[in-house]
């Protein structure tokens, strides 16, 4: 919800181009350039991969709109992919498509828009005269108008049953109070569905002129190149005269005074807001850093106070300076489980505050932060479009030279001037914000890469380690698989590994937590156990076959990381004192998730199409399963899942093999054997007719899945399997969603093991749309197994496969992911390559010899959650 956006903008340099001439700042990193119509320029070069990120920025966001059009940026965005002068929407969409482009998509902020694509490099020119024709030729049909405005309305919906969503939107409302800041990016349905053609052509013409964006370009090219072609692509757009913006000042909302909003959630949320220097003020660098040391986990000083006794008050607190235009404020997040504790935890926060001015921080600490952020911009840039959405608002918000200077200036904070800044700020807090509550028991129910070398050996103690080496980033990526999640797991004791995952980092034998922390922090490691609840459709890499450990440094720090991770799975000692925090942690989570029609859906889907499986359980686990994991539970089950010979573990990395696999050895080649002994996953029973499983939810949105099984990963129709659902879901996006804006979220996907695997379908939709949703999914498969799909659908769905493996594997962390999922899956970590190969002989007649086959419209799973009219 609140978010800390990490500015990582220390080593780029900047050119400005006038005409033919340039002037160079610091170092070569990156160029900027202004053409002669004002459009800014910002090219940076990254040849590790053969692919090329491009980021348009428009000054256009809620800030800019009033209340009258509020939602017409967030509208336009939507319509921007819609269709030009020149181009049909069938042609954007199809066109990229058949590029590999592996990301294409926009977003919309307060203060911005953002259009960006990624394309493998070969076709850059065409993405860039696609992105430029959306940009200035866009003509708004009429047909698709109307969708647009029934696919908004639908994410509205979707956002209404959301609680985070709920929740930012009532403190923004109350803490922004009287400027732009205030209003919601998303809009409001009655503007949405009323706001006339005109009035959104007039608000596209007034801003989407050259002179109010910025573009920037990252990935394999030269840079004298790429300029000339932003330059035939963008350089003849003829500059337009801007708005003149009404001052906005910040008054903050009365001093230490709460609103109150009643919500269907089951926990508390509470929002707390303190005025921040200004980012021109001196002050701000220490501010930053003070807000960095109460966002750090388990070591801040914050949560600490507020989780010390048997039962915390919290479950969850997240601290982000948010940094506009016109002013700064810090912003607190907090979840308890009970309203009786609000006042509580007021209190001790406010105490807290006061109490940061009695001693410095220790000068390690800050040097530990440094770090961090440092390593942090190498692991964005290898991802390339996340570099770019980092930077974004501050690109836009504080200008050029803030960029270049922040980290200098972060690295001469003292220990003193910290101190300084907590006194200054926060010797008598003042603070608004907002609390969310359940709703009243009475009253619920009413609302291309460099070579690479590998090395694959197996330890003596049965730990298989695959190691991948090339010179092409400084990221050191490690990911330790353990092998069969569900089916390991105890009767009763569901979620007891993301239990046990979750209290790894609490403690060792040698280490206690806040050691851990400040190690970590000291090598810029970034170490992902679990998924991140608080990012809704990001559960990527959470299976229900095997766990992930995603750990990052980077190489200079590889030793020192590999010890301390092995430290972390080899020594846990399961600290009583943490055992409850982090069960009513997991506890509010699932309480969260199950006020979700989309989560809700997803769990009874499997568990039913896998009934009396492993696979039907749920990741988290049930309050009740949970609720009964005692702590001599988490230590037999650890010892059991992170044996040996039940992980593999990968690295990706520019070591040279042998120098990763001496470190790994030195290591985990101690660990001992505890035999958690052969697992068989049976196959699922057959699905033999329709099966329809509900749960009625009082929601906005209705949400279904539908699926049934198919072969396995090794199976000769697998990769025909992969082929077909690419040009399904694409023709469930174009039809449901783009022609008739019955969802917001529609698609279809293939999942595999090693004996079989699955088909899903899903949508989430109003209920007065479900009928025609649900026909619509079936329609769309029964077209794929009677009609031979087109030579054009069969290329762009190659080239969208081969596009997503490029871009999921970007990272070093993403390429050891990878390596260890295929080596579990029994194709071989070096599967990569032979997929595409397999992919790129599909035919037509295979494509719908596999629909036919498998895809059954007569026998399936179908699980919906909601209410139906």
């Amino acid at each position: 919800m609140f978010k800390r956006v990490l500015i990582i903008v220390a080593l780029i340099a900047f050119l400005t181009f006038q005409g033919l001439s340039s002037q160079e700042f610091g170092e070569k990193e990156a160029s900027l350039f202004t053409l002669s119509n004002g459009m800014k320029v910002i090219l940076k070069e990254k040849h590790a991969n053969p692919v090329i990120a491009s980021m348009i920025y428009v000054n256009a966001g809620s800030k800019y709109e009033t209340d009258y059009n509020n939602g017409v940026t967030h509208l336009l965005e939507h319509l921007l992919f819609d269709g030009t002068k020149t181009r049909t929407r069938e042609e954007i969409s199809e066109g990229m498509d058949s590029k590999g482009a592996s990301f294409f998509n926009a977003f919309t902020r307060k203060e911005l828009t953002c259009y960006l694509f990624i394309l493998p490099k070969e076709f850059i020119q065409y993405g860039l005269d696609i992105q430029s024709d959306m940009l200035f030729n866009s003509i708004f049909p009429d047909t698709e108008l109307a969708k647009e405005r029934n696919v908004v309305i639908e994410e509205i919906k979707k956002d209404e049953d959301n609680v985070d969503s709920q929740v930012e939107e009532f403190f923004d409302s109350y803490v922004y109070s009287g400027t732009p800041y205030a209003r919601p990016v998303i809009g409001y349905e009655n503007i949405i569905a009323t706001i006339p053609k005109q009035e959104i052509i007039s608000y596209y013409q007034t801003y989407y002129k050259p002179n109010n964006m910025t573009a920037l370009l990252i990935g394999d090219f030269e840079t004298e190149v790429m300029l000339k072609s932003i330059e035939k692509y963008f350089g003849n757009i003829p500059v337009s005269p801007l708005p003149q913006m009404e001052k906005i000042t910040y008054a903050p909302a009365e001093k230490n005074i709460l609103k109150y909003k009643e919500a269907d959630t089951k926990n508390c949320y509470i929002n707390l807001s303190f005025k921040g220097p200004h980012y021109s003020d001196a002050d701000y660098y220490a501010f930053d850093l003070l807000s960095q040391i109460l966002n750090s986990g388990s070591t801040s000083p914050l949560y600490q106070a507020l989780t010390k006794d048997t039962e915390p008050l919290i479950s969850n607190l997240s601290v982000n300076l948010e940094t506009q235009k016109e002013f700064s404020v810090l912003n607190f997040s907090l979840i308890t489980d009970s309203l009786q504790k609000v006042d509580k935890i007021i209190e001790i926060t406010v105490k807290t505050l006061k109490d940061l001015n009695r001693r410095k921080p220790d000068p390690s600490l800050l040097k530990n932060l440094i770090v961090s952020t440092k390593a942090e911009k190498f692991y964005q840039e290898e991802k390339l479009y996340i570099y770019g959405m980092m930077i974004a608002p501050t690109l836009v918000n504080c200008g050029y030279d803030f960029l270049d200077s922040y980290m200098d200036n972060l690295e001469k904070v003292t220990p003193e001037k910290v101190q300084s800044i907590s006194r200054k700020y926060f010797s008598e807090p003042e603070y608004t914000g907002t609390v969310v509550t359940p709703l009243k028991p009475e009253e619920k129910g009413t609302v291309s890469p460099s070579e690479s070398k590998y090395l694959k050996e197996v330890l003596p103690n049965g730990l298989e380690v695959i190691i991948r080496s090339n010179p092409d980033s400084k990221v050191f990526g490690f990911n330790i698989l353990g092998k069969n999640r569900s089916a390991l797991e105890p009767e009763g004791k569901t979620g007891i590994t993301d239990f046990v995952n979750r209290m790894l980092v609490k403690g060792t034998d040698k280490r206690t937590a806040e050691e851990i922390t400040k190690e970590l922090s000291s090598i810029g490691a970034d170490l992902t156990l679990v998924d991140n609840p608080f990012i809704p459709y990001d559960d990527l890499y959470t299976s229900r076959l095997y766990s992930f450990i995603r750990f990052q440094t980077l190489d200079e720090f590889a030793e020192k990381g590999v010890e301390l991770l092995s430290d972390i799975i080899k020594n846990p000692v399961f600290p009583p004192e943490e055992l409850e925090k982090t069960r009513q942690e997991m506890i509010s989570i699932i309480n969260r998730e199950s006020q979700s029609t989309y989560q809700t859906c997803r769990n009874l889907f499997y568990s039913e199409l896998f009934k009396n499986h492993p696979y039907g359980k749920t990741i988290l686990g049930e309050i009740n399963s949970v609720s009964s994991i005692t702590r001599e539970d988490l230590i037999d089950f650890h010892q059991k899942f992170y044996s040996p010979e039940n992980i593999i573990l990968t690295v990706a990395t520019s070591l040279p093999p042998e120098k990763a696999l001496a470190i790994i050895k030195t290591n985990f080649g101690d660990m001992s054997e505890t035999n958690p002994g052969l697992i068989l996953i049976p196959v699922p029973e057959m699905v033999t007719s329709p099966v329809e499983v509900s749960r009625e939810m009082k929601k906005e949105q209705i949400y279904l899945y539908l699926g049934n099984l198919l072969p396995g990963i090794n199976d000769p129709d697998a990769p025909a399997l992969e082929v077909a659902n690419s040009i399904l879901s694409a023709k469930l996006g174009k039809n449901l969603r783009e022609k008739k804006g019955l969802a917001y979220s529609v698609g279809s996907s293939v999942n595999f093991a090693n004996d079989f695997g699955w088909f899903v379908a899903s949508i989430g939709t109003r209920p007065k749309n479900y009928n025609e949703a649900f026909a619509g999914i079936l329609n769309e498969i029964n077209q794929m197994k009677e009609t031979l799909v087109t030579e054009k659908e069969l290329e762009t769905a190659k080239n969208t496969l081969w596009g997503d493996q490029l871009f999921y594997r970007l990272s070093r962390i993403n390429q050891a992911y990878y390596m260890g999922v295929n080596e579990f899956l029994g194709v071989g970590y070096d599967y990569d390559p032979i997929y595409m190969e397999k992919i790129r002989a599909v035919t037509k007649e295979k494509v719908k010899e596999v629909a036919k086959k498998y895809l059954d419209t007569q026998n399936y799973v179908l699980a919906v959650v909601g209410k139906k009219d």
